[in-house]
């Protein structure tokens, strides 16, 4: 069996004359423990590993603007703009004009290319139409 991983061989039962013994001798490993266990860990060492982790947390930081500081900064931006043209033109509502004005030239703009391309092609479609009448008035193919 292939794996991702390298290995080739699958792992089978272990296969001899005393696998119920060694089951055996390492539940009773288990059992005994104290003999073969690693020493507790201490408070101390527990509170050393704690503060060790708040300063690793502390240097990688949140370190990150996120959607919510993204959403902020647009908001600010367009604030700024607004207040801006107020301040240029003397009140809210003629900056607000003034934007509309905008708005609407840029919405004409990139209208004009669609409705022309929208145009030809009713046109061509039309076109297209009347000599299918025509082929088949005359009888041509």
């Amino acid at each position: 069996m292939k794996s991702l991983f390298g290995r080739r061989d699958e792992i089978g039962p272990v296969e001899g004359p005393d696998t119920l013994g060694a089951y055996k001798e390492g539940r009773l490993d288990e059992r005994r423990g104290a003999d073969h266990a690693e020493p507790r860990a201490t408070k101390a060492d527990i509170d050393e590993a704690y503060d060790r982790g708040r300063v690793d947390g502390r240097r990688r930081g949140g370190g990150g603007f996120g959607l919510i500081g993204l959403l902020l900064l647009v908001v600010l931006v367009v604030g700024g703009v607004m207040l801006y043209l107020a301040a240029r033109n003397g009140s809210f509502s003629s900056g607000g004009a003034v934007v509309d004005r905008n708005i609407a030239t840029v919405t004409q703009k990139a209208q004009a290319p669609i409705r022309s391309a929208a145009d030809k092609t009713g046109n061509a479609l039309q076109n297209a139409g009347q000599d299918l009448k025509q082929r088949a008035g005359s009888g041509q193919q």
